[in-house]
């Protein structure tokens, strides 16, 4: 993916930078566990419900490059897919690597964490962040169960 220089926010400046560092870090877990469930016909489909922040970079990267999804539609996701290194704790320190490579591992629901998010931007009526995590939410459903790879071995 190539990002300029010059980006226009601060959130799309760091949503590059994940996504770059997610295209640079060896994919060791495979194509089926990087990009959601699959099933047994070698079929593997999208699931945000249940999807590690490293399988969501990894998918989240593959679409951006591919136009299915923009920066604009994933800025809200960065506190979910953010890579171990990136991690911090309430105190502001990093976490150690063993924690954050836990972090990483552990399957998420981003529906139910956009949905969250969604309701603490209405209570404390921000409607900048409702509008920024909606997008991020129809953006999600939109390829949510859609095909992200077919084994043709299988």
């Amino acid at each position: 993916m190539q990002v300029q220089s010059s980006t226009s926010s601060p959130t799309l400046a760091v949503l590059a930078s994940v996504t770059r560092s997610a295209s640079e870090e060896q994919d060791t877990s495979g194509t089926q566990a990087a990009t959601g469930s699959g099933t047994a016909s070698g079929t593997s489909r999208y699931d945000f419900s249940n999807m590690t922040p490293a399988q969501m970079r990894d998918a989240v990267n593959r679409m951006i490059r591919s136009g299915e999804l923009s920066l604009d539609e994933t800025g809200s996701l960065l506190s979910i897919m953010a890579p171990p290194s990136a991690r911090l704790k309430v105190d502001g320190t990093a976490v150690s690597k063993a924690e954050g490579e836990q972090i990483d591992n552990t399957p998420v629901d981003a529906f139910a964490k956009l949905r969250d998010g969604i309701a603490g931007a209405r209570w404390r009526n921000d409607s900048a962040a409702e509008a920024a995590l909606s997008r991020t939410l129809a953006a999600l459903q939109r390829v949510q169960g859609t095909v992200s790879s077919v084994d043709i071995l299988a």
